[in-house]
């Protein structure tokens, strides 16, 4: 695979895809039927963090399979960052005034700060509910999702050892288990109006469970890139047109789904797209970004911040939008230069490493 990609800049994309339409949803709710909006639903940003994930995360497990430093990795890429995040929300919902509003037992405000800083982030009070959206951070479930990839995918190689390793057995046993996955990903889909409600099936919404077959796409991908590059790899345009027709025949004429709960049509074709992006002009990524990698940034923080503009009086007033997402990218940005990259620092072996001089040929994937 060659060390100069796009990555950053699709994953930049995806957080930007979501961070739009969740802002525009608490600030324009008007826009949201405009033809604008419904192009850029069309990309839904968690299926594609969900492939690349996938794809990279299995390549740098293969690089380095020592589990202590693979675990160590990942805490870097996730941790730093989001604890950062989560004490600048905490601070902002103080600053507001919400504290004084409500009457929070210390038993109950440290439940939340470990479910924040571990691996439960979908967890939300009862006591922040009139804080914003009724949510502080609600994009963060996906981070929850994210770690159990991160603990599945030493799994899932065990699994392809025992295959023997032969190309057409490692991609039978990749195939069987998204099938499987996906299966249990329509059937979640199928049961959402009658247990919607219910705990066990939310908590189960924010397990691998319905989403480990998009992951396991990205490492299918990964798998076969020698093959898929001869076919995929500067098509880009041909890739993308492709993608938009079949997404508008599918939504509009067949009534197939977008967002999150993907036709899985559309996911394999947006799977396709996102990896001819990657390796289409595939220095447009480092020459644009110059290797700050915003993306994380701009998911953990959008949320945090639509929802501070929400609770000093900017509720449904249009201004709102570019002041959270001025705040986002300048958040992102902070955040990038003062606590991602340094921490990435420290990874060992990584796929790729950040060159603190600049070179011009390294390349960041930050996976």
């Amino acid at each position: 695979m060659p060390k100069t990609n796009n990555f950053d800049l699709i994953r930049l994309a995806a957080a930007m895809q979501v961070a739009i339409t969740h802002v525009i949803a608490h600030f324009i709710p008007a826009s949201r039927d405009s033809g604008v909006l419904g192009f850029i639903e069309l990309f839904p940003g968690v299926p594609i963090f969900f492939f690349i994930s996938g794809f990279l995360i299995s390549k740098s497990y293969e690089k380095n399979p020592d589990l202590r430093e693979y675990g160590f990795n990942r805490f870097l890429r996730i941790y730093p960052g989001l604890a950062v995040c989560f004490c600048m929300s905490l601070i902002t919902v103080w600053l507001t005034g919400y504290f004084a509003t409500v009457t929070v037992a210390l038993s109950e405000l440290l439940l939340w700060v470990l479910a924040q800083l571990t691996a439960f982030q979908f967890y939300n009070p009862v006591w922040l509910r009139q804080y914003g959206v009724g949510v502080l951070n609600g994009s963060m479930w996906t981070i929850t999702v994210e770690l159990q990839f991160y603990m599945l995918v030493p799994i899932v190689y065990v699994l392809l050892r025992g295959a023997r390793a032969t190309k057409r057995r490692t991609n039978g046993v990749l195939l069987a288990l998204a099938f499987v996955f996906w299966v249990i990903n329509r059937l979640c889909l199928a049961e959402t109006a009658q247990y919607a409600h219910a705990l066990w099936f939310k908590l189960l919404d924010v397990s691998f469970l319905p989403w480990f077959y998009m992951f396991l796409v990205g490492v299918l991908f990964q798998k076969n890139f020698e093959v898929l590059s001869r076919w995929l790899a500067g098509k880009f345009v041909y890739a993308l047109m492709g993608y938009c027709a079949l997404a508008i025949i599918g939504t509009r004429l067949l009534g197939w789904n977008v967002g999150n709960a993907l036709n899985v049509v559309l996911f394999l074709a947006l799977a396709v797209a996102t990896f001819s992006a990657a390796f289409s002009c595939n220095w447009l990524s480092d020459k644009t970004l110059r290797r700050n990698d915003l993306s994380y940034g701009v998911y953990i923080y959008h949320m945090p911040v639509a929802n501070t503009l929400l609770a000093v009086g900017l509720g449904g007033r249009a201004i709102g939008f570019p002041c959270a997402i001025f705040a986002t990218l300048l958040c992102a940005y902070a955040s990038w230069r003062l606590i991602e990259k340094p921490a990435l620092h420290l990874k060992r072996h990584p796929l790729y490493q950040h060159d603190r001089q600049g070179d011009a040929r390294a390349v960041v994937v930050n996976s």
